[in-house]
């Protein structure tokens, strides 16, 4: 009996001792059990509710919605992010990050710089990276980041690149169309320099100034291009208002007009239309043009203008205006197309 007993009072201590490690256990399962749900909840990040900044760095904070396709939401996302990133920099970026400079750019007076530099591609914003995302919900946050120090070295970098191009260039070839197509190369490099020299402006960045050297073979450039002589012929004496409309167009524009030995002869007749309606004059002119080369006939081209006045006369005069503007922009399109 006494040995029974001594055995239970055992049981009581075992069990007595147990429940403290048990009541510890639990406590340790329920401990982990919090610690794992509280560090699966993700911490938003302070950039989805204000932009952040640093020095040199320019960021921009982008979101979309998730309407079912994540992969697209995403996208979406960035490129909001991208296009907030460019209004800090005050330009205009496309979904490939292609920038065009808000501010005027200037216009020449020489429609063949206008065509040249059009045709240079646009700049693109490099060095611009998405640094993260976040999903909240349905929404979706990206951050773009641009770090303007790194790009400047990279902008100017390109810029002495450049330069060296425009160096080997040879000007002095023994032919006057080497000579121009050789011209118009220094003119399309000298057009990207000075995009990129905008950009550095717009990184609040010094532009890079032309070294002598280059200097010189862009001044040669333009000596090139204006020596470029035309002869214009017009199908009758009548037109002889137009020639001198046309003349002027081509010499404001640094270009000569000659008759002894031109380079080409610009070949142009026109039909007139003149129209009195409700005591307006309307003066409309269907004009061909023709571009002769050494006797062959290079280019052929037409163009339709109309112009209103009170008065005939200078209804007529607006005509003409009008065809000696689509000519000189005629000519350019002919010497880019032919000879770049």
């Amino acid at each position: 009996m006494a040995r029974r007993k001594f055995k239970n009072i055992k049981n009581v201590r075992a069990l007595v001792s147990k429940a403290p490690i048990a009541a510890c256990l639990s406590l340790l399962m329920l401990s982990g059990c919090q610690s794992t749900s509280s560090s699966t909840e993700p911490v938003t990040p302070a950039w989805i509710t204000q932009t952040p900044s640093a020095p040199n760095v320019v960021y921009g904070v982008g979101q979309a919605q998730n309407y079912g396709d994540l992969q697209q939401a995403k996208n979406t996302a960035i490129e909001s992010a991208r296009v907030a990133l460019a209004k800090q920099l005050n330009v205009v970026i496309t979904a490939d990050t292609r920038i065009v400079q808000q501010a005027s750019k200037g216009s020449s007076k020489f429609k063949l710089n206008e065509l040249i530099r059009s045709q240079v591609p646009d700049l693109k914003l490099q060095g611009l990276r998405i640094s993260e995302e976040f999903q909240q919900g349905n929404t979706i946050y990206a951050l773009a980041e641009f770090n303007k120090t790194n790009a400047i070295m990279q902008t100017e970098l390109e810029i002495s690149g450049i330069d060296s191009q425009i160096a080997g260039v040879s000007l002095t070839q023994s032919t006057k169309t080497q000579r121009l197509k050789s011209a118009l190369r220094v003119k399309k490099l000298l057009a990207e320099r000075i995009q990129k020299n905008e950009f550095l402006s717009m990184l609040q960045s010094q532009q890079v100034i032309l070294s002598e050297s280059v200097f010189y073979k862009a001044k040669q450039a333009e000596e090139v291009i204006a020596d470029l002589s035309f002869n214009l012929e017009v199908t009758s004496e009548k037109e002889s208002n137009l020639r001198d409309h046309l003349a002027k167009a081509l010499t404001d524009q640094g270009l000569k007009v000659s008759t002894f030995k031109p380079d080409f002869i610009i070949k142009i007749r026109t039909d007139w239309q003149n129209i009195n309606q409700d005591s307006t004059h309307y003066s409309v002119a269907q004009t061909f043009v023709s571009i002769v080369e050494k006797g062959e006939e290079r280019a052929h081209f037409s163009s339709k203008v109309k112009a209103a006045s009170s008065y005939q006369s200078m209804a007529k005069n607006k005509a003409m205006d009008k065809i000696a503007d689509n000519l000189s922009g005629q000519i350019a399109e002919f010497i880019s197309s032919s000879y770049m």
